[in-house]
């Protein structure tokens, strides 16, 4: 049974705040960018005129006046969904614990492009699926090393019959897939028989305002497509949707009232609301600025105080909400948190976006919550964290 299996990994503490803790840990978004005052008179008359049906109980569908919502934030990524193809979610967490229990079965095989989100691995443990990474290169998913792995798999007696990526500013690495290795990507799976996974929260956060073709866009009877309203509104209405080939919506419709029983009446009608009144464009924008800036203030800071010759490598994101670090001599960097903490900063240790123990030697920093005055002070408070005697990381690799 699935229930009696433990999670391999705990999820890592996120959002801890308080006293002068700087935290470069948790993705939360700026909320300084929602037009409050617009929302809550949206709310006001929500209620006033229809508090008793978004207060209720609802059907397990994703409300009629919330399908133009969506259809619009897909199509911004050449991706495209109808009614009948859409399954509502409280976020994009739940649609992974859906995915995991509604497509496939205790002890399968769900392969995952590591670094991976935690969040992601944690919810397929729960389903009771076993995980095996697949390498990756520059441009993302290593074709060749995902063929080997599969073809491994299945020599060896394991089902392995789903893919989970996150392919556009990757969490944690930041690193978007460009198209053409999408579109090969795509050719390797329908060869292999794997259904595809795209987890996608940030794909219109760069910050230039361009986008990505998603995966589902360009092969949509192969992808379920995870989407959610937590990065690009707010994370506090836990609304989200999948967007799955038909034959697969009633398994993830199935298991979605089972964990739910009824999607949030009052944070669909409250975002088809606000997407009614003004659309999404000057919020998204406004994002995008928000992140861009607070990216730029982070990675100068990094050059100030790592400088680009030392033991720490990162890249400059286009988008999103991280910036990657890698120990070049493969420290684990587990062994800087207590270091980090004793200076009032916190970031997540590397060794929770693996899924054996790799990528123990990176670290992940976010930028989108952060005050944009402390956010070189905590960089400098890092770098101090960074540079001091490396202790034994706490509770082992984690």
């Amino acid at each position: 049974m699935w229930t009696d299996t433990r999670p391999a990994a705990e999820m890592p503490r996120l959002f801890e705040r308080g006293g002068d803790l700087i935290s470069f840990a948790g993705g939360l978004p700026d909320l300084d960018v929602l037009p409050l005052e617009a929302i809550s008179g949206q709310l006001s008359r929500l209620v006033r005129l229809g508090g008793k049906l978004a207060f209720q109980y609802t059907t397990p569908h994703v409300a009629k006046a919330l399908v133009p919502a969506v259809t619009d934030l897909m199509a911004r990524e050449d991706g495209r969904a109808t009614a009948e193809t859409l399954v509502p979610t409280s976020g994009s967490q739940m649609g992974l614990m859906a995915v995991g229990l509604g497509l496939a079965s205790p002890g399968e095989t769900v392969l995952v492009q590591t670094p991976a989100y935690p969040g992601a691995t944690a919810a397929f443990r729960t389903a009771g699926l076993d995980l095996s990474a697949v390498p990756s290169d520059r441009d993302g998913l290593d074709l060749d090393g995902l063929r080997r792995t599969v073809l491994a798999l299945r020599a060896d007696g394991r089902t392995a019959r789903l893919l989970y990526c996150n392919p556009t500013h990757q969490n944690p690495t930041g690193a978007t897939m460009p198209v053409e290795r999408r579109k090969e990507l795509l050719a390797v799976c329908r060869e292999l028989d794997l259904l595809v996974i795209e987890d996608n929260p940030y794909g219109l956060l760069s910050f230039d305002g361009s986008t990505t073709t998603a995966l589902q866009a360009l092969d949509p009877q192969n992808v379920v497509y995870l989407g959610t309203f937590s990065k690009i509104f707010a994370p506090g209405l836990r609304c989200g949707w999948i967007a799955a080939p038909e034959h697969l919506v009633p398994a993830l419709s199935r298991t979605t009232e089972v964990i739910a029983l009824s999607p949030s009446a009052l944070a669909q009608a409250a975002l088809a609301a606000f997407h009614t009144r003004g659309g999404w464009s000057d919020l998204i924008d406004g994002y995008r600025a928000s992140y861009r800036e607070r990216c730029a203030l982070m990675a100068d800071a990094l050059e100030r105080e790592l400088g680009t010759d030392g033991p720490w490598q990162w890249e400059r994101p286009d988008g999103g909400f991280y910036i990657w670090l890698r120990h070049r001599d493969g420290v684990d960097t587990g062994r800087f948190t207590a270091a980090a903490a004793e200076r009032g900063v916190s970031f997540v240790p590397g060794s929770h976006f693996g899924i054996g123990g790799e990528h123990a030697d990176g670290l992940r920093l976010c930028f989108s919550h952060v005050p944009r005055g402390r956010i070189a002070e905590g960089v400098a408070r890092l770098a101090g964290a960074l540079a001091a005697p490396a202790a034994p990381p706490e509770g082992g690799s984690r």
